[in-house]
C-alpha cells in the first residue's frame, strides 16, 4: 500500500473524566520505522481493568483497550516478517485504526482457523496464563479460582490441562459458573448461596486448597482464601485490585505457612532466560495456537457482539449486568 492509500482520520472509542463514553475522530499516524498500521476488525473489552481505569481520577480524555484484530494496511521501514494484508493481533486500543509496533511483545499473526473475534483473546489469555504458570499447579492437587470473569474463565480452561484433581469455580454469577462447568470445572460454588469455607473442606475432605488463583480483584476474599488453603498453599494475585485494602489478620497466614504471590502479566520478561523462557510473545502465541487447536474454547465466553458506536451500552452491560454479560466484542 503507497503512502496516499492511508487513511487521513479515524474514528476511536473515548472514555471522559466523568466516565461517559462516545466516539471521537483522530488523525491516522504513518508507521514509522518498525511499525505497521493496522485496520481493526474487532476489539474485546478488558472489563476489569477498563472499568477499574474509569474508576480513576483523571482531567482528560483517554482512549482504552488492549486486545485488538486486525489487518495490516501499511508496514514501516525495517519491518521483517509481516506483510499488508496479514491478519493480526496487537496491543491496539479501541480504534478503527492503530499504528503500533511490530516488536514480538506487541504484535502477533493470527492462525487461519482462528476468527478475528477468537484472536481478541490472545491478550488476556497470556495474561491468565502467566498467573497459572506461576502458580505451578502439579498433577492431582486442588486448585480454585474466585472470579468468573474473561481473566478467571480462561485460567480456569488453562488449569483444566494442568491434571489437577480438582478445579473450583467461585463466583456470584450463576451464568458465569455454567460456563464454569461446561469448562472443566469439577465444582462450582456461589458465596451467596453457600459458605465457601465449609465448602471448600467438605470437597477437599478437610485438608484444604493446595493453590487458590483470585481473579476477581477484590481483595476482600484474601482472608477466605487464607482460611480455605491447606497448610504450605498457596494464593496467587491475579485479577486486577486497583487500590483497594483490605484488613488481613497475618498470624493465620503465618501459621499455615502460606505463599502469596503477586501475577501481574506486564511483568513477565519480554527476553527469554534459561529460569524463566515464557515470555510474553511466548505466552500470546500459545494462546493462539490452543484456540486453533480446540483446546481453549473462547467462543462460549463471547456474550455480546456490539459495533463500536455502542460502546457506552458495551460497558454499561459489563458494569451492571453480570448475570447476562461476560465477553463484550466491538466490531468495526
Amino acid at each position: 500500500m503507497t503512502q496516499n492509500e492511508i487513511p487521513t482520520s479515524g474514528i476511536q472509542v473515548i472514555v471522559r473524566p466523568d466516565s461517559s463514553v462516545g466516539t471521537g475522530a483522530f488523525e491516522i499516524r504513518s508507521p514509522a520505522p518498525g511499525e505497521v498500521l493496522v485496520e481493526t476488525v474487532r476489539t474485546l473489552i478488558s472489563a476489569g481493568t477498563e472499568l477499574g481505569t474509569q474508576e480513576q481520577q483523571r482531567t482528560h480524555d483517554f482512549t482504552p483497550g488492549y486486545s485488538n484484530a486486525g489487518r495490516i494496511i501499511a508496514v514501516g521501514e525495517g519491518v521483517e516478517g509481516y506483510t499488508v494484508g496479514d491478519r493480526v493481533l496487537s496491543l491496539g486500543r479501541h480504534a478503527s485504526h492503530v499504528t503500533v509496533s511490530a516488536a514480538p511483545q506487541s504484535l502477533a499473526k493470527l492462525p487461519d482457523s482462528v476468527s478475528f473475534d477468537e484472536g481478541t483473546f490472545g491478550v488476556l489469555g497470556s495474561v491468565s496464563m502467566h498467573g497459572v504458570r506461576k502458580a505451578r499447579i502439579e498433577l492431582g492437587e486442588f486448585a480454585a479460582i474466585t472470579g468468573m470473569g474473561l481473566v478467571g474463565q480462561l485460567a480456569l480452561q488453562l488449569s483444566a490441562h494442568t491434571g489437577c484433581e480438582l478445579l473450583i469455580a467461585i463466583d456470584l454469577s450463576n451464568q458465569r459458573l455454567e460456563i464454569a462447568k461446561a469448562s472443566g470445572a469439577t465444582h462450582v460454588l456461589n458465596p451467596s448461596r453457600c459458605d465457601l469455607r465449609v465448602e471448600v473442606e467438605a470437597i477437599t475432605g478437610g485438608r484444604g486448597l493446595d493453590v487458590l488463583i483470585e481473579a476477581s480483584g477484590y481483595p476482600e476474599l484474601l482472608p477466605i482464601a487464607f482460611d480455605m488453603a491447606r497448610i504450605g498453599g498457596r494464593i496467587m494475585a491475579l485479577g486486577s485490585i486497583w487500590h483497594r485494602k483490605v484488613e488481613v489478620d497475618f498470624m493465620d497466614f503465618h501459621l499455615k505457612e502460606l505463599t502469596l504471590v503477586g501475577c501481574h502479566q506486564p511483568k513477565c520478561p519480554t527476553v527469554a532466560t534459561p529460569a524463566f523462557p515464557w515470555t510474553q510473545q511466548y505466552n500470546r502465541r500459545q494462546i493462539l495456537k490452543m484456540i486453533e487447536r480446540g483446546e481453549l474454547d473462547v467462543s462460549r465466553l463471547i456474550t455480546h457482539r456490539l459495533p463500536y458506536t455502542e460502546a457506552e451500552e458495551a460497558y454499561r452491560l459489563l458494569r451492571d449486568e453480570r448475570d447476562k454479560s461476560l465477553g463484550a466484542v466491538l466490531t468495526w
